[in-house]
């Protein structure tokens, strides 16, 4: 499942996407391709389920912060699914308990930035051979 997402996009305009904020039907887009429920997306971007669907209902864009949110999961998922080179196994990685991550499961430091680091970092480390 290839996702090119925000793969060619320049720092420049990832900084001006997140400035504009990303429309709702960009979001769901992605909310389709990646095997997150809108409960767990809301809950990475620290908002409540009901907030996006009001947003959706009134045609509006994600803020700041929660499209930044959005792009940094999407780049983190699209990285996973390299360096596991098959989409299920990154999957159950994300919800498989691991020691690095203090012995939670990735997918649930997907909320803030520094949990985001920490996974990325892993996925780092396991790309280069060092056992995560």
């Amino acid at each position: 499942m290839g996702l090119p997402l925000f793969k060619n996009t320049s720092l420049d305009e990832l900084i001006q996407l997140s400035r504009d904020g990303l429309d709702y039907q960009t979001f769901e887009e992605i909310t389709a391709r990646l095997p997150f429920s809108l409960q767990e997306w809301a809950n990475f971007m620290g908002v409540s389920e009901r907030t996006l669907i009001r947003i959706r209902k009134e045609n509006k864009s994600l803020g700041t912060t929660a499209t930044d949110k959005v792009i940094r999961i999407t780049q983190l998922y699209q990285k996973g699914v390299e360096v596991f080179r098959d989409e299920d196994k990154f999957c159950d990685w994300l919800d498989t308990r691991i020691m690095v991550t203090g012995g939670v499961k990735p997918k649930s430091l997907l909320d803030t930035s520094f949990g985001l680091e920490l996974v990325d970092n892993t996925l780092g480390q396991i790309e280069y051979g060092i056992f995560a």
